[in-house]
């Protein structure tokens, strides 16, 4: 384990390396941060990511905020570059730095094995002045995964798994998976820590294990409409009929996802009763997809090519849904009312079944 996590979870205070500040925030959130001058304006990210470009004027006023505050402060400024915690990534992160943000999937920088801590409004405002950060004490749990992971199943089979069984809540969750690729340890990590984690990453370093998890047991997953922490077997979603399937987000938008959806669909062309998104997850992303050929792809299957960012995983302005419609995601929230005011019809899947649910109008769970 990294000293400087080890003091931070036995209820010490460290400095914070990066913290996150993005349009993700409500706009009382956004004026708790803008009230505040950081301590280390040049560690501090302000990314509008969520909402690109701005989908009302509501939206459009809170980026304008803090947009001046970056400004104002000096504070590093990207827009509509892509999803933050993957431009995080990007920019290199080191194995042990902590980064704060307040989005509940700040873990998904646990890729790099950096600990990513997600806070309340007041307490990111706090650590941000402050230049500091202090938990209450959280027990670790180490974590090894054995065996290879089958092409048909999905790293979100596993993070699934972990959920199902509960024994990450509450916990720091660090992992020793050295067969998972940076795109799969970013989601595994953001999904474990949204849904009750207190952080969890991948790490280089060998360890005694508390538990160990054997990839080549796994069996499909899926989180059904209403609450991304309640999964269920793969199967109890079979022959459901989709409206709209949406490949992006932290589990859809790198850049392996986009070449799996593409060698599904390569040839052939998506339901033409389905809405279909795809969302490279950043520009680099995006300008790699392009070269290799595989936005074509999508554009000759019929998919609607989104820019980069969070799109319909947020979808609060893209990928809006009428009541009755059931909409496959593989983004990370699925909460009731969040693709349309009486909404509740997403069910988070892994990229390989979206796709196959584009091409069919139905979801299976293999």
């Amino acid at each position: 384990m990294i000293s400087k996590l080890e003091r931070l979870l036995s209820g010490g205070t460290v400095t914070w390396d990066r913290l996150l500040v993005t349009d993700g925030l409500s706009p009382e959130a956004v004026e708790q941060i803008t009230a505040v001058s950081p301590a280390a304006p040049d560690r501090v990210w302000v990314v509008i990511d969520h909402d690109t470009p701005a989908g009302s004027v509501a939206v459009a006023e809170k980026q304008k905020a803090l947009l001046d505050w970056a400004r104002q402060t000096g504070a590093v400024f990207r827009s509509g570059r892509g999803i933050g915690y993957a431009l995080l990534l990007e920019s290199g992160l080191r194995e042990g730095e902590i980064v704060l943000s307040g989005g509940a999937h700040a873990a998904a920088v646990g890729a790099a094995g950096a600990v990513g801590l997600s806070l309340p409004p007041a307490e990111l405002a706090g650590a941000l002045e402050s230049g500091q950060i202090s938990l209450s004490p959280a027990p670790p749990l180490r974590l090894a995964v054995t065996g290879p992971l089958s092409p048909y199943l999905s790293v979100r089979d596993l993070a699934w798994t972990l959920i199902r069984s509960g024994q990450c809540s509450g916990k720091a969750v660090v992992i020793r998976a050295p067969q998972l690729t940076a795109a799969q340890a970013m989601d595994l990590c953001g999904l474990l820590g949204a849904a009750g984690a207190v952080t969890a990453l991948c790490v280089r370093e060998d360890f005694p294990a508390d538990e160990t998890v054997d990839l080549t047991a796994l069996q499909p997953m899926a989180t059904p409409p209403g609450d991304a922490a309640r999964v269920v077997p793969a199967g109890e979603t079979d022959g459901l009929r989709v409206n709209q399937v949406f490949i992006g987000g932290c589990g859809g938008g790198s850049l392996e996802a986009l070449r799996e959806t593409a060698d599904l669909w390569r040839g052939r062309t998506v339901c033409p009763y389905v809405r279909v998104m795809v969302a490279p997850a950043t520009s680099s992303v995006y300008v790699q997809a392009l070269e290799e050929g595989l936005l074509d792809v999508f554009l000759d299957a019929g998919a609607l090519v989104m820019n980069q960012g969070c799109s319909a995983c947020w979808a609060q302005s893209q990928g809006r849904c009428d009541q009755a419609e059931v909409f496959v995601s593989t983004g990370s929230i699925n909460c009731a009312g969040w693709a349309g005011r009486a909404h509740s019809g997403i069910c988070l899947t892994t990229v390989r079944r979206a796709a196959q649910a584009a091409l069919s109008g139905s979801l299976y769970g293999s």
